[in-house]
């Protein structure tokens, strides 16, 4: 597992391995894994666990991205479940956790955690200290999808809210993003990882090799 590059990738909402090794080739740090059965990226967990196989097993995978399971608001048997098969590397929290349910989270299953926090105004940012010394990556993403999702909407936010901000945790910046505007939002936000979904897909869950190999290649260029 390797997180590379100037700025890191993360492509979220894979749906095979062919999903994963385009990943791995374009030089994606990490890649998601969606656990949301109203999300058009909701990975069933034989999908998940043939990934994951696929992914520890194969040529190279001692440089392989890190697997990100994306959650929202799970209990304990269901985290269970996803992470035996989908054996991540990192947990997102993607729904109303609080803080002292994602320690319990951390102490009970004892892996990282990616805190998704949701931007719409500068205000939206105060709750980023109550994360500090807990999740080990913010991921800022745009607030305010009406079906409810968890990401991957193509909504975006003001880039310029983040390029003061100073906090202590590592964070990379979702919502919106594309091959057109990530070296922009790269230049803006001075975020040193990036998160995309519907940004590389052709049809909502369906990826797209080229998309996701210029988005990686543009990202650099920020």
């Amino acid at each position: 597992m390797t997180e590379r590059g100037a700025t890191a990738v993360k492509i979220c909402g894979i749906g095979s391995v062919a999903d994963y090794d385009v990943c791995h080739s374009a030089g994606a740090a990490f890649v998601g894994m969606v656990f949301f059965p109203r999300s058009p990226r909701h990975l069933e967990l034989g999908t998940a666990s043939a990934i994951a196989i696929h992914a520890d097993t194969g040529a190279d995978s001692t440089h392989r991205p890190a697997r990100v399971a994306l959650t929202v608001d799970m209990d304990d048997k269901d985290l269970a479940a996803v992470i035996d098969a989908a054996r991540p590397d990192y947990i997102q929290l993607h729904g109303t956790e609080s803080p002292a349910r994602a320690a319990d989270i951390k102490r009970t299953f004892g892996l990282p955690l990616i805190r998704a926090i949701r931007v719409a105004e500068a205000a939206d940012l105060d709750v980023c200290a109550e994360w500090d010394g807990l999740a080990d990556w913010l991921l800022f993403d745009a607030k305010g999808d009406p079906g409810g999702l968890p990401g991957g909407t193509g909504h975006s936010f003001d880039w310029n809210l983040l390029a003061d901000h100073a906090g202590n945790t590592r964070w990379m910046l979702a919502g919106g993003l594309s091959v057109e505007n990530v070296a922009r939002a790269v230049t803006v936000t001075g975020a040193v990882a990036v998160d995309v979904s519907s940004g590389v897909e052709s049809a909502p869950g369906k990826k797209d090799a080229e998309r996701i190999r210029n988005f990686v290649s543009s990202a650099q260029l920020g």
